[in-house]
């Protein structure tokens, strides 16, 4: 790592199209990308919306990024209209044994592998919760879970001892970073589809939006 003194010197050749050149080289492609990816699993996008529109509480869960990303994701759907929960938190109910309400839990997790992801998922199939899952492993524990879930590339993981790649290869996407964006960007999709079937609209969810900030 570089020095503070050596840092603002970089800072001394800023221009703005360096500054954003990801949009172009980064931010596009992948959401290309992830255009293509769910059009591949347009079966299972179906039947992801077909459950949230047949469910009644939602659990989100994740860890680190992945967690902002499905909170993000949550924090509109309780603009939908839904009940949502945070899985881990003090005020968090019981999943799948309350029977006024149909449950969901919906997780996101890059490497599908998260311990805690799935203790809470494995939990969630044995109370009969359909497990809605975003991920980049298709071979992971939580994929395997997953009553339905969609597969998104991220990044490449390069086993320990061997050389990473140059930065130009995967620019931009520290720690599994497309993974997370892509979990949020599905999310608003998701969001965007169900409101239009509910025929719910803008001023509708505002209602519902936080009135104390």
């Amino acid at each position: 790592m570089k020095s503070k003194e050596d840092s603002l010197k970089y800072l001394e050749k800023f221009n703005i199209d360096d500054f954003v050149s990801p949009i172009k080289e980064y931010f596009n492609p992948w959401q290309i990308e992830n255009e293509l990816e769910l059009r591949q699993q347009e079966k299972s996008v179906k039947k992801i919306i077909e459950i949230l529109l047949n469910t009644d509480r939602i659990f989100t869960h994740g860890v680190g990024r992945s967690k902002l990303a499905v909170l993000d994701t949550g924090m509109r759907l309780m603009h939908l209209g839904y009940l949502m929960y945070e899985v881990g938190h003090p005020y968090q109910p019981a999943m799948g044994n309350d029977n006024r309400y149909k449950d969901t839990m919906y997780a996101a997790s890059g490497s599908g592998k998260t311990t805690f992801v799935t203790s809470v998922a494995t939990k969630a199939k044995e109370n009969g919760v359909p497990i809605i899952a975003i991920t980049s492993n298709a071979n992971s524990p939580l994929a395997e879970l997953a009553t339905e879930k969609i597969i998104t590339k991220g990044k490449e993981i390069i086993p320990n001892g061997q050389p990473i790649p140059p930065e130009h290869e995967q620019p931009i996407n520290f720690l599994q970073t497309k993974s997370e964006d892509k979990a949020r960007y599905i999310g608003n999709m998701l969001i965007n589809y169900i409101a239009k079937a509910k025929g719910i609209t803008e001023d509708e969810m505002r209602k519902r939006h936080s009135n104390v900030e």
